[in-house]
């Protein structure tokens, strides 16, 4: 007669017994857990990117959307710094500051942003800026899609030095007019990311 062992009935039943637990396991996680991302992302408004994002190449990062949400309460009244900078190129001559001054720059976000920022306040948004020049004799140059822009903008958003949300974007000329569009589509870029958030 052919008995089996009893070692290994009780083997063969614990097999088939994490078998079944591991198998409801993904079930439970698969169900419950995981499409949890997929049902919030359902339940936010979806962005549409704007028009003056597709004229030259632009791209943003959204970091914290809760606190990008709240960022929009201070920047209607006023409680933002900007604080701007120079990229200047190294091996093309720089041309950049001689261009356009940081006052002027500034300008053009107050005017995008349609108030002028306090004086004195505790807290407050920071707009950080960077006018990069392209230095397009830079022989460690990594992309060439940029070679017939003049420069480049980034704006990051922050607050208490965490970074919100960052917005880059090319200009094609040194022309003031383009360079002040593209400030006020950054900041339209900004305000359009705003979500509702579930």
């Amino acid at each position: 007669m052919d008995h089996k062992r009893p070692s290994l009935i009780v083997n063969n039943f614990f097999t088939l017994a994490s078998i079944v637990m591991i198998s409801i396991t993904i079930i439970l996680y698969s169900k419950y857990i995981s499409n949890d991302d997929y049902k919030n992302d359902d339940l936010k408004e979806k962005v549409i990117p704007l028009s003056c994002e597709k004229q030259t190449f632009s791209t943003s990062k959204v970091f914290n959307q809760k606190l990008l949400n709240d960022s929009m309460k201070a920047l209607d009244k006023g409680h933002y710094k900007l604080e701007g900078a120079y990229t200047k190129s190294t091996y093309s001559d720089s041309i950049i500051e001689d261009f356009i001054s940081l006052d002027e720059i500034n300008s053009f976000y107050i005017k995008s942003l349609k108030i002028s920022p306090k004086e004195n306040i505790n807290k407050y948004l920071t707009i950080s800026y960077k006018i990069i020049e392209n230095d397009k004799k830079d022989p460690n140059k990594k992309t060439k899609d940029c070679k017939l822009c003049s420069g480049s903008i980034l704006t990051s958003f922050k607050a208490d030095d965490k970074d919100i949300f960052k917005f880059y974007i090319d200009f094609n000329l040194y022309d003031k007019n383009e360079i002040a569009s593209k400030i006020d589509c950054s900041i339209k870029v900004y305000e359009n990311s705003v979500k509702k958030i579930q």
